[in-house]
């Protein structure tokens, strides 16, 4: 809720005398000074921040329900500039965000008794550097330098961890040779690549420094996306009269349902981890193909494309933020931790 102002009946920059109704006259007639003394002890402007941030009402309650079940609705509302009936998109930000950090902090403690290069987790549970852990994991467990969507396209071979020994131990100059060596191209996205993952099996870092690190990248990552995410569908679902201004109202009303679907996964992860791979893989499958579901309902109905002009603009906004997603996310991390 929005400050209380204390009105006052007279003008303190020109002595101007307002009316009677002066609790009605926001300024001053005569200087255009607004009537009002924002003088106030600094625990008032918390307790006012406070309470606009964490203020629950009806629109609250009505917002959630039409972000769930009418994809895209509000944006296009919004650009509408029907508003009055919805939560601003900040403060549902703000609301969502804390029900997902607190769910992520549970993941987190899950993570903890997780191994990383295929070590028991009895192993993992010592007070050992990153770095430790992968010299005591066994040469023959397999992993690759590429990610989706580059490995999609590029050569990807398996690497033993006896191979990623000698990854560890080679310059930075000499990378490309060892990619080369290993069958792999040669190129900028190779050595990005090969050289995070010399720096994640170099880490001095313990796992509980690591796990904390790593989601927190994640979560300066999603941040990071929303202005990135609406730049790409403002260029791909660009049309006349369309503004950045409104595909950044739809990243983030997206976001806020990414804020509500992500934390129930990691829920369902934490709740059938002991029904098997295949009940986690059904699980995966069904949160995924609800998420693009969504997503393509909430575009076409905000940018208004026929569904298969929709339908192919979504899979290059999807190709292409993913891409700078895992571009972003390993350039930060190659930089980050010691």
């Amino acid at each position: 809720m929005p400050a209380k102002k204390i009105k006052q009946h007279e003008c303190a920059n020109c002595g101007f005398r307002f009316s009677s109704n002066s609790e009605h006259t926001n300024f001053c007639p005569n200087c255009g000074q607004e009537n009002h003394n924002p003088r106030f002890p600094l625990v008032h402007y918390g307790y006012e921040l406070l309470e606009g941030l964490l203020h629950f009402d009806t629109k609250f309650f009505y917002s959630l329900k039409i972000l769930l079940f009418r994809p895209g609705k509000i944006t296009h509302d919004y650009i509408r500039n029907i508003r009055g009936r919805y939560t601003p998109p900040f403060r549902m930000f703000i609301f969502l965000s804390i029900f997902g950090l607190l769910v992520m902090g549970l993941y987190e403690k899950n993570l903890l008794n997780k191994g990383l290069f295929g070590e028991s987790p009895d192993v993992a549970e010592k007070n050992m550097t990153i770095s430790e852990l992968f010299d005591r994991s066994a040469d023959s467990v397999k992993d690759h330098i590429l990610v989706p969507p580059f490995s999609w396209v590029m050569k990807n071979p398996a690497i033993s961890n006896a191979d990623l020994r000698l990854l560890k131990k080679t310059d930075k100059e000499d990378i490309g040779a060892w990619l080369t060596k290993h069958g792999y191209a040669d190129n900028i996205i190779t050595r990005l690549y090969a050289g995070n993952k010399k720096v994640r099996i170099s880490r001095e870092m313990t796992m509980p420094e690591a796990v904390i690190m790593v989601t927190g990248i994640f979560k300066w990552l999603f941040l990071v996306m929303i202005p990135v995410n609406a730049l790409i569908c403002f260029l791909v679902f660009y049309r006349r009269g369309l503004y950045y201004y409104d595909a950044m109202l739809f990243s983030i009303h997206f976001g806020c349902f990414f804020l509500i679907l992500f934390p129930v996964m990691l829920l369902s992860v934490l709740l059938l981890q002991g029904a098997g791979s295949g009940a986690l893989l059904v699980s995966g499958i069904f949160f995924l193909l609800a998420l693009f579901v969504y997503l393509a309902f909430a575009l076409k109905r905000v940018f208004a494309f026929s569904w298969l002009g929709t339908l192919l603009r979504m899979t290059v906004v999807c190709l292409t933020a993913f891409a700078l997603f895992q571009l972003i996310h390993y350039f930060i991390s190659s930089h980050s931790g010691r």
